[in-house]
């Protein structure tokens, strides 16, 4: 009866709604993907640690700054890499690269999982398609610096630009090189 009645109440913000499982014994793990449909790569695996049991507004965008400053994700407390195993690690790589490409993503994104921590099952909770800070921290560890990145997401933005001008959007038919334009121009003054 609860779930109906939440479920009436969604309705009345939205014509449609998701409805989730509870994931029990939650873990989050966060991966960033880079690249577009030509080729990706993911980055290295996190754990964000949350203040509470699950990371609310304050954790990701309010507090974790130094000396008072508002950090966002880039200053929030992490496990990098996530303490997982390396299968594990492989398999959220790879559902995060699918997701990007599923979802026709270019430049970087950063998949959000949630984690059974008991069973390790996994599923795509969200994706920040522009990642505060670019999510440069999850290169770090791969070897890419923040300028790499950088000159990365330049490069594939005019890639992207240069196939976008190489795209006709309109063809010349000459379907209307006969008409006179003088068509009927409605009923008023027609005789009847």
């Amino acid at each position: 009866e609860e779930l109906l009645d939440a479920l009436n109440y969604a309705f009345r913000f939205a014509p449609a709604c998701v409805a989730e499982r509870a994931v029990q014994n939650l873990r989050e793990i966060n991966c960033a993907v880079l690249g577009d449909a030509d080729g990706v790569r993911s980055s290295e695996c996190e754990e964000p640690v949350a203040a509470d049991e699950i990371l609310s507004y304050e954790d990701k965008y309010v507090n974790g700054g130094k000396d008072g400053a508002k950090g966002g994700m880039q200053s929030l407390k992490r496990k990098l890499p996530a303490p997982i195993s390396a299968e594990l690690r492989d398999k959220i790589r790879k559902m995060a690269e699918e997701a990007f490409l599923a979802l026709d993503c270019a430049g970087v994104a950063r998949i959000d999982f949630l984690m059974d921590g008991k069973t390790g099952e996994v599923w795509v909770n969200e994706i920040n398609t522009i990642p505060g800070s670019l999510s440069f921290y999850l290169w770090e560890p791969l070897g890419i610096s923040y300028s790499e990145l950088l000159d990365e997401l330049v490069s594939l933005a005019f890639k992207r630009a240069r196939r976008a001008g190489e795209v006709n959007y309109s063809v010349e038919t000459g379907i209307l090189k006969n008409f006179s334009g003088g068509g009927a121009k409605g009923a008023k003054g027609a005789k009847l």
